[in-house]
């Protein structure tokens, strides 16, 4: 059945997620930004990107709002970690709710190696990306960031077409990171199939 898209809606207004679980492997980012920057000199700022697949194992993706950058182009959810976040998983479960109303359940692990561009500054930001499953997939977009979302199957991103919406991905390594997670073979799965060790609880 083909996706369809859906458009922009007043931002949900309850509070972020505070309490998830997440894999041991993404462990090594539940540090502050300013912790982690110390590890990298060579970084001014780290992006996180959320992979939200449904349970038939269709990817959200959203369009950037005509007024920003990158104007009405795809991606992933996801943003700036601030450094007020407790740590870069926080950043990225705001993130997240933020720009979908989505309520992060469990972050389940790492999505390719994270790729570096510079920003307008400029400076050294490095984008990574995770898998995030979710407790409903109730989208309700912040029409500041998006214009409309879709889910799409893994055919439909590599045509990059979903019925008769043209998808144009932000940027390249953007575009390589979604077919990497789809090529994962973790999509749609159960949290408890996704989680590889015991799972750590944030709070």
């Amino acid at each position: 059945m083909t996706s369809t898209t859906r458009t922009a809606v007043n931002s949900p207004t309850n509070i972020a997620p505070s309490h998830f679980i997440c894999d041991p492997s993404v462990a090594k980012f539940n540090v502050s930004l300013g912790a982690y920057l110390e590890t990298d000199t060579s970084l001014h700022g780290i992006c996180g990107g959320a992979f939200v697949f449904d349970d038939t194992g269709r990817l959200l993706l959203v369009q950037r709002a005509a007024h920003d950058s990158y104007p009405l182009r795809w991606e992933v959810p996801g943003g700036t970690i601030d450094a007020e976040d407790e740590s870069l998983l926080h950043g990225l479960v705001r993130e997240l709710w933020e720009e979908t109303g989505l309520r992060a359940r469990c972050v389940a692990g790492v999505v390719g190696k994270g790729y570096t561009f510079l920003t307008r500054r400029p400076v050294c930001v490095c984008k990574y990306h995770f898998f995030v499953d979710v407790e409903a997939y109730d989208v309700r977009l912040d029409p500041n960031e998006h214009a409309a979302f879709v889910w799409v199957t893994e055919d439909e991103a590599k045509a990059k077409k979903c019925g008769d919406i043209e998808l144009v991905y932000t940027s390249s390594p953007q575009e390589a990171v979604i077919l990497e997670a789809f090529g994962s073979g973790r999509k749609g799965a159960e949290t408890q199939d996704r989680i590889h060790g015991p799972a750590i609880t944030i709070s």
